[in-house]
């Protein structure tokens, strides 16, 4: 039974937490109380089997597993996890079928010869460990239930945690944390599946309010892994926006930040009004921004080189699935490293050629998502020693940070390109007013500075820092000068992901009732709290260590 222990004393070593550590072992003394025996031991098979797996993840990210994490585990594929885990992986099998072995053998000897608590001192535990659980669950969720109350009176914006205070400790140890996670992540898909059914009656009551007969076309592009450190537009030594930084009318954010580091997360930021604060919650009372834009009579569309929708609605899908048409463009499976970018450039060239006045498209790419060296062609691979002169490597293995810089590099001046071609397509829509809006979901590390974490879902400052940019054509402008004028006043302005709905619908002239656009680039704007990871202020937090995890 003490093999269910490893996780904690993992954590233990680390951070010399003894509380989390004796948490678990109380509880699973506790259970033994209850049990009397460990001949049963082998209906715990399947999460003593987990272990090595539970390791892997907690030696990398340093964080005890969730439903985030198990509902990001859900949305990887097997190519992504493959390459994700690197040339090690036949190594990593081979540890864990050994595992498998012991764990089978060491529940058959417990079947066979169990061991039995007959001691009284098993009713005494019982007994104490059961009004301890009662009375730490009860006073806990009396403690939560009044903090609610005291933030509903405030009508503060903060989002208060409804789970039992004590119930959120136990998550943090090994296996009943597991189990409860597990069943936090049923409850939380329930929710997303029913989501889109719950706001089918949602409405913005957008109107657009302005008459013209010039065609409009507004873009919003989201892009994928894409760290602001790298950009040639942002001061980065290497050529990586050789297109983009020719172009006109292009208006650079140097300074906009991802609210979460994960993408399941950070996707409906950027599509809706959530407040930063809820960003881990995955249900939200109101449509996207692509239903703002119907209302006001535009045609929708949603294009991805993503992966297809599966089985069930994931937090990206519930808001895609407003558009008026969805088209997805990337065939990747576990033996084929699927399409690039740059299928997108003829749908959307396609698209933008109807007799439609009124667009408005969402572009979801794949940009610079693990691996690298499938997400540009042989031509783009400028930047050498790359993955694409490697027979095997790993994104978790330090000796090969030039190489992965290098791809990734070589991803980012791919993704120049791209985007370009989308700006280029605006460009021959003659008296057309267009606007496109670009951003990553989140950041990615590179064992920058010495740190020997790689990788997004990270709380590192590189996770947040993401490139952003606007474009507007040479009509847009002469329609909104003024607006245009305060878009480049605020390019280097303190900016998150909320203000992308503001500002596409101000880019628009959208007016929806009892909405200020108040964080609009295209306004004048007071400074805000840049909430990150559910509550952290980035721009007050500190960092720890090499590799500046967010404090």
């Amino acid at each position: 039974m003490f093999a269910f222990l490893i996780p904690d004393l993992y954590f233990l070593f680390k951070d010399w937490n003894f509380y989390f550590f004796f948490l678990s072992v109380f509880f699973l003394i506790y259970i033994l109380s209850i049990t009397k025996t460990t001949k049963y031991l082998f209906i715990t098979l399947p999460i003593l089997i987990l272990i090595p797996l539970y390791i892997y993840y907690i030696s990398i990210y340093h964080v005890s597993i969730n439903e985030q994490v198990l509902s990001v585990v859900l949305e990887t594929d097997f190519q992504e996890a493959w390459h994700f885990i690197g040339y090690k992986i036949y190594l990593y099998i081979f540890i864990f079928i050994l595992w498998c072995i012991w764990c089978a053998y060491s529940v058959h000897r417990h079947y066979k010869k169990p061991l039995f608590w007959r001691h009284r001192s098993r009713w005494w535990f019982l007994i104490a460990g059961s009004i301890y659980v009662v009375f730490s669950y009860t006073i806990n969720a009396e403690v939560a239930n009044q903090i609610d109350q005291t933030f509903e009176s405030q009508q503060d914006n903060f989002l208060v945690d409804e789970k039992n205070f004590f119930v959120q400790e136990v998550k943090r140890t090994y296996p009943l944390g597991f189990f409860i996670s597990v069943y936090d992540l049923m409850k939380e898909q329930r929710k997303i599946n029913s989501a889109f059914e719950q706001n089918k009656n949602f409405k913005f009551f957008a109107q657009q309010h302005i008459k013209t007969k010039q065609k409009q076309l507004y873009i919003l592009v989201i892009g994928e892994t894409s760290r602001r450190k790298n950009w040639q537009l942002n001061g980065y030594a290497r050529p990586t926006n050789p297109k983009l930084s020719q172009q006109n009318n292009l208006v650079n954010f140097s300074d906009m930040l991802s609210i979460s580091s994960a993408t399941r997360s950070s996707i409906p930021m950027i599509l809706t009004r959530k407040p930063a604060e809820h960003v881990y919650k995955f249900t939200f009372a109101e449509k996207s921004v692509i239903s703002a834009f119907k209302e006001a009579g535009f045609k929708t569309y949603w294009l991805s080189t993503q992966q297809r929708f599966g089985s069930f609605d994931t937090s990206t899908s519930v808001y895609a699935k407003e558009a008026d048409q969805i088209i997805f463009l990337n065939k990747a499976n576990y033996t084929d490293a699927g399409e690039k970018d740059d299928v997108l450039i003829p749908v959307l060239d396609k698209i933008v050629q109807s007799n439609e006045q009124k667009q408005f498209i969402v572009i979801h790419t794949l940009g610079s998502h693990y691996n690298y060296m499938h997400r540009y062609p042989e031509e783009f691979n400028v930047f050498t020693p790359s993955l694409n002169s490697l027979a095997k490597y790993s994104l978790q293995d330090k000796k090969y940070k030039a190489e992965l810089t290098n791809s990734y590099d070589n991803s980012l001046v791919f993704t120049d390109y791209v985007l370009n071609e989308f700006i280029e397509i605006l460009k021959r829509q003659k008296n057309t007013a267009s606007f496109l809006l670009y951003t990553s979901d989140h950041g990615e590390d590179l064992f920058d500075n010495g740190c020997d974490k790689s990788g997004h879902g990270l709380e590192t400052k590189y996770n947040f820092e993401i490139a952003s940019f606007a474009w507007y054509s040479d009509q847009f402008l002469k329609n909104y000068v003024d607006k245009v004028k305060i878009l480049n006043e605020n390019k280097d302005r303190k900016l998150n992901q909320t203000a992308i709905f503001p500002t596409l619908v101000d880019a628009a002239n959208i007016a929806i009732p009892e909405y200020g656009k108040d964080r609009s680039i295209l306004q004048r704007f007071q400074n805000y709290p840049r909430v990150v990871l559910g509550g952290k202020n980035y721009d007050t937090a500190k960092y720890e260590g090499m590799c500046k995890e967010i404090k």
